[in-house]
């Protein structure tokens, strides 16, 4: 339902949007299977637009995560308040029960008490908010921050900034927008839903020349300079988008996993990282636009520079779905998470954290016994020599996978249940499970599953990095090789099984092209700078008998005259 966006995700929302009056929303479909829509409006009321989210000032004393804690405590009226900084808010509606009257004479009681903090107020009673018409690049990475993985191990220090902050600009610069909210994004092609000209709030509409451009989308705002781009066939330009050898991070043999604001709840307090939590993103994966979001195959070539611009190839970050399934009709149905909770929650034995929580064995005494021996087996674990600690690690492998297949394979055939006549399924990581037995489970056929474990694709465009860390800027061989990571690198699917083995697909795959072509194109360029000299050794010698030729028939042409 609309209320359940706004309690999952309006914390990283202004307030509005799906957490508005009922009266003025937009219905939102639902495709999962499973009635378990919930819409608790009565109780908790709309969500309040707080435009402090993004227009707050530094050291105003707003807190963005107050905000968010107090949206999943469904306080939605007490959100700005507290968020603010001008009050606290003891209470959560989420006890409330759904027929709960907020306007009934004796519902002060149940409410959540505010208690105000006398020092933000003036004497006469006002409060100043300290809004800044411009954000701050601060407030727009409290939802938009991206990472790679690995900064979060020590490693942040090695990483730079985008090149456009680096400069001094902010994200507002060029992600502008009017009183209408309705901010540019920047991406080739886009057109504003107010009409407004922002060609030139692309890169290309930004960086390259542009003589038939309007006076105010001519580019080089903001003294942006103009790339030489030496030497670079402008077929390149066709091909590629600006990010694809501009942005994200420089390419590895395997595509590393990134990490995002929203998804893993970056700045939360006391919660310690480790780059691999749920869900895995990884990136970037440099792939076509068109094939990930305008359904499969290129997109045909017309005067549309949007559609000119989705057959690019654009770097993309990258996740796999994990959801529980039925079979019907030999298609893979998504059920809705809420509606499927409650009948695996007891077989699962998860309460918050699936992956490591499934993954707990405790191997018994009467096992270590066997393993290490009755004098041993009560060792502690820093007391063990390596060939123990091998044993252990092996059984507990065993073991764990044995729970993992046990539990899931409970889960569905408890969902089959629920669904008689229809085949439970569990996807993760590119890959579709189902019962093999009681106890067991196996991989769904690939005919069965379709395209239900394929990956959801989105196109990025930062951090970029500086003109001489851009893929081509050591030469052609850089891309154009055998072994060009742009091309070969590996994306490995990550899934939420705890030990769950997952195939890795090369990048090539996902871009469609065709290998062997590319191989034979890129061996050409091993000998190009030779190939070059040897031509303009050959254009020499062709001029030098030119010449001769020529002088020898002139002079033959004077002695007759």
């Amino acid at each position: 339902s609309r209320w359940q966006v706004a309690a999952k995700l309006g914390g990283f929302l202004p307030g509005g949007g799906p957490g508005s009056a009922e009266a003025t929303a937009v219905a939102v479909d639902d495709e999962a299977t499973g009635e378990a829509k919930v819409n608790r409006s009565n109780v908790t009321g709309p969500l309040p637009v707080d435009c402090m989210l993004c227009h707050r000032n530094r050291g105003s004393g707003y807190s963005p995560f107050v905000w968010t804690e107090q949206i999943e405590s469904e306080n939605f009226a007490y959100a700005p308040t507290a968020a603010l900084g001008i009050a606290t808010v003891s209470g959560t509606m989420t006890r409330l029960k759904d027929d709960f009257d907020p306007q009934a004479a004796d519902s002060s009681k149940s409410l959540p008490k505010v208690t105000y903090e006398p020092t933000r107020f003036r004497s006469d009673g006002k409060v100043f908010f300290d809004v800044v018409r411009k954000p701050d690049s601060n407030a727009c990475y409290y939802c938009h921050t991206n990472s790679d993985a690995d900064a979060v191990s020590g490693s942040r220090w090695l990483h730079d900034e985008d090149i456009h902050l680096r400069a001094g600009m902010v994200c507002a610069d060029c992600h502008r927008n009017a009183l209408s909210h309705e901010t540019v994004r920047g991406f080739e092609g886009e057109t504003h839903a107010a009409a407004a000209s922002i060609a030139s709030f692309s890169c290309q509409g930004c960086h390259m020349p542009n003589h038939n451009a309007k006076p105010q989308s001519s580019p080089g705002r903001l003294g942006a300079p103009e790339p030489e781009h030496r030497g670079l066939p402008p077929l390149h330009f066709d091909k590629l988008s600006c990010t694809a050898c501009h942005s994200g991070s420089l390419p590895e043999a395997t595509v590393g996993r990134q990490i995002n604001s929203i998804a893993h709840r970056l700045g939360d307090h006391g919660v310690k990282r480790t780059g691999n939590e749920q869900p895995g993103i990884v990136g970037p994966v440099v792939i076509p636009a068109a094939q990930w979001h305008a359904g499969e195959g290129a997109v045909e070539d017309d005067e549309h520079t949007q559609d000119v611009a989705a057959a690019k190839l654009t770097p993309h970050r990258m996740m796999w779905p994990s959801f529980w399934g039925i079979v019907d009709s030999g298609k893979v149905q998504p059920l809705n998470p809420e509606a499927v909770y409650e009948l695996v929650r007891r077989p699962l034995k998860v309460r918050r954290e699936f992956t490591e929580e499934l993954a707990e064995v405790k191997l018994s005494l009467s096992v270590r016994k066997e393993l290490l021996g009755e004098e041993r087996s009560r060792a502690k674990d820093e007391d063990r020599t390596d060939e123990e600690k091998q044993k252990i690690a092996a059984a507990e492998s065993e073991a764990r996978k044995a729970q993992v297949g046990e539990r899931i394979a409970e889960s569905l055939a408890s969902i089959e249940k629920e669904y008689p006549d229809k085949q439970a399924v569990y996807i993760s990581g590119g890959m579709g499970f189902v019962r093999d037995g009681e106890s067991a489970i196996k991989p769904l056929p690939a005919e069965q599953l379709g395209s239900a474990a394929d990956p959801y694709a989105w196109p990025m465009a930062h951090s970029v990095r500086p003109a001489r860390q851009a893929l081509g800027a050591e030469g052609c061989t850089q891309c154009h090789n055998t072994d060009a990571l742009i091309f070969k690198a590996q994306v490995q699917p990550v899934g939420l099984l705890p030990d769950q083995e997952t195939v890795a697909v090369p990048v090539h795959d996902l871009q469609q092209v065709d290998i062997e072509r590319l191989a034979v194109w890129s061996s050409l360029f091993q000998g190009r700078s030779s190939f070059k000299i040897a031509g303009l050794i050959a254009l020499g010698l062709t001029c030098l008998v030119t010449l001769s030729a020529f002088a020898v028939n002139l002079s033959s042409a004077w002695r007759r005259g």
